[in-house]
């Protein structure tokens, strides 16, 4: 339970913090997030940015933060006017339903939005509370009229104490059925599932491939109408000209997941459980 047994990091815990940045150029996005970073005070908080900015190979920063919608008066022309003096900052919000854009959150990220900080949000689905189709596109168009980009909507988490909240993740797939060709794309977000055991974001979307041959791909859209996009003769892409340097800065970085197959490095992936890679082992 927040505040129970967790407190906050100390500044000798966040110089260790940005000592590990700072040793490790893979680094390249920084995100302060939950608790929420916007309840420590705007020392801290230009501290923070001041420490982030003199790592040369960090590009961006991010907050995660709900106090513009839930405790807007925390979002200060002092702590815009901070904002403001370390570009590129990047926030994302977290409204829930259309009866939270209120005069003071509307407020709230406007004056964020004065200072340069671009705004996405992040929607939970919560059952009884928005688990409805015309509730998330009312919701999302209202937030593009306050400057607030629709990111993600995500499928509720398997935590102890909010089994109530959860739906089914048809729900979540209904609705993006529902966005979809129905609203600008700009309101519609990804519908997202945190994975468990920390397998990262997964997106979920209605199936809009419905088949392909080698000449023709089969497609639906929103209306329900099936359309064919004929594939080109030469199907072979290759890299244009002058891209060989940022091809080779590429092999610095991770090549999990499918890549390795997509580059030719390995022509298969398995799980390390399975039967017959512990014969190939030897360990059975």
């Amino acid at each position: 339970m927040a505040g129970e047994t967790d407190r906050p990091f100390s500044r000798i815990q966040m110089e260790a913090c940005f000592d590990y940045i700072r040793k490790n150029p893979s680094f390249r996005d920084l995100l302060f997030t939950g608790g929420d970073p916007f309840t420590v005070d705007d020392d801290t908080v230009e501290w923070l940015l001041n420490q982030a900015w003199s790592i040369p190979h960090l590009e961006i920063v991010r907050f995660g933060t709900r106090t513009p919608v839930v405790m807007p008066q925390r979002i200060t022309d002092n702590l815009c006017r901070i904002l403001e003096k370390y570009p590129p900052v990047w926030l994302n919000t977290h409204f829930n339903h259309p009866n939270e854009i209120t005069p003071e959150s509307k407020a709230a990220c406007d004056r964020l939005a004065r200072a340069g900080v671009p705004l996405g949000n992040q929607s939970v689905l919560l059952r009884g509370v928005n688990d409805c189709p015309y509730i998330f596109r009312e919701l999302n168009q209202k937030l593009l009229t306050i400057r607030v980009r629709p990111y993600y909507i995500y499928q509720c988490d398997l935590s102890p104490g909010i089994e109530h909240f959860r739906t089914a993740v048809a729900k979540g797939i209904q609705i993006m059925e529902y966005l979809r060709g129905h609203t600008s794309g700009l309101a519609v977000p990804y519908f997202i599932i945190d994975s468990p055991g920390g397998g990262g974001k997964i997106p979920v979307l209605p199936n809009y491939l419905v088949s392909m041959s080698d000449r023709k791909v089969i497609l639906r859209n929103y209306e329900g109408t099936f359309t064919t996009y004929t594939e080109p003769e030469d199907k072979i892409s290759r890299c244009p000209g002058g891209c060989a340097g940022i091809c080779d800065r590429q092999k610095g970085f991770s090549r999990e997941g499918m890549i390795p197959l997509f580059e030719g490095d390995r022509v298969s992936l398995q799980p390390e459980t399975t039967a017959r890679r512990r014969r190939t082992e030897g360990k059975i």
